[in-house]
């Protein structure tokens, strides 16, 4: 077998090439800009495609087949990580201040969140209360969150000094139904949790959602 360029060693090299000339450029320095992690990281990833452009070519004979092939698996792989990247976006009342934001799935009679499988993004509105419910189920919203006031203002920027973070995931026991449900917490010290927040959190839904 006459080993051939294609589009999927072409990547994997080109890719190598330039993780490599990164760790040379900044050894010396002892920091390199990508980091080190993630230099062994991406020239691992490097060798894993060669090894499956090989493996193609060693299957697949005719060289005009594997082009196509190869193109549809770069095309497929670019879709599934566009995919786990899609981002809600949750708008808090501009006085919020700190505190913690809860959405809680597959309440009946309850709006539900406005997306669909090719929905790369929205946005909905958090009651002042912090808690959002919804008839969406649990797994199929988006995977990513953003947190902006009414107001646009952008929390993940720190344009008013606050930050979101420490995504937890829980069930909630209401009125002898199991709920699912997410939060947040918005605070200035970035992201500090525990597991007596997250029992401050359920609390707080028993007591806010459960009356």
């Amino acid at each position: 077998m006459k080993y051939k360029i294609t589009p999927l060693n072409s990547i994997a090299i080109g890719a190598n090439l330039y993780f490599l000339a990164d760790y040379l450029l900044h050894k010396e320095s002892d920091a390199a800009s990508l980091g080190l992690f993630v230099i062994i990281y991406g020239v691992l990833i490097g060798i894993g495609i060669l090894i499956l452009d090989f493996g193609i070519q060693l299957i697949v004979k005719e060289y005009r087949k594997i082009i196509p092939i190869e193109l549809l698996l770069i095309g497929g792989i670019v879709f599934w990580i566009a995919h786990t990247e899609r981002t809600k976006t949750l708008l808090i009342p501009d006085n919020f201040g700190e505190g913690n934001l809860f959405i809680i799935y597959g309440v009946e009679d309850a709006e539900k969140l406005p997306l669909g499988f090719f929905t790369w993004n929205y946005e909905v509105k958090v009651p002042e209360s912090g808690i959002l419910l919804t008839s969406t189920k649990f797994e199929d919203d988006l995977p990513q969150t953003n947190v902006k006031t009414y107001s646009k203002i952008d929390l993940d920027k720190h344009e008013q000094g606050l930050t979101f973070g420490c995504l937890y995931e829980s069930e909630l026991n209401c009125r002898d139904k199991i709920y699912q449900y997410r939060s947040w917490i918005v605070q200035k010290n970035g992201c500090e949790f525990s597991s007596q927040k997250a029992d401050s959190q359920r609390t707080q839904l028993q007591n806010t959602y459960c009356k």
